[in-house]
């Protein structure tokens, strides 16, 4: 016997508009002078470099940044990295890996 059609109507019919909040309507914060350096010279680099691609154009252009006038932090030494510590992927705890022995617990001889 054949199924009878359903009658489903899509997930995108049944939503319903979404209206704006406010987060939507925030306004962009204002370029950091990071941005608009870069945005000035990486078109001065690829003129100069036509067959480099995107990668060694921001390494060139962040090597720039190092040492540019408009770089706030120039002259300062980098930021230290914090060591990461490596977490414990295994859901058994370190201590249960082990098998559990008592004090009293002998080795047994097999001869």
């Amino acid at each position: 016997m054949p199924k009878a059609p359903s009658t489903s109507i899509s997930k995108a019919a049944t939503k319903s508009v979404k209206t704006k909040t406010s987060k939507d309507l925030k306004e962009k914060r204002p370029p950091s002078a990071y941005n608009i350096f870069v945005a000035e010279k990486i078109k001065s680099w690829k003129a100069d470099n036509p067959g480099a691609n995107a990668k060694d154009a921001m390494k060139a252009v962040g090597a720039m940044w190092a040492n540019a006038e408009e770089n706030p932090n120039r002259g300062k030494p980098p930021k230290s990295k914090k060591a990461k510590t490596p977490k414990n992927t295994s859901n058994v705890p370190a201590s249960s890996s082990q098998p559990a022995s008592d004090e009293n617990d002998v080795p047994s001889s097999d001869e």
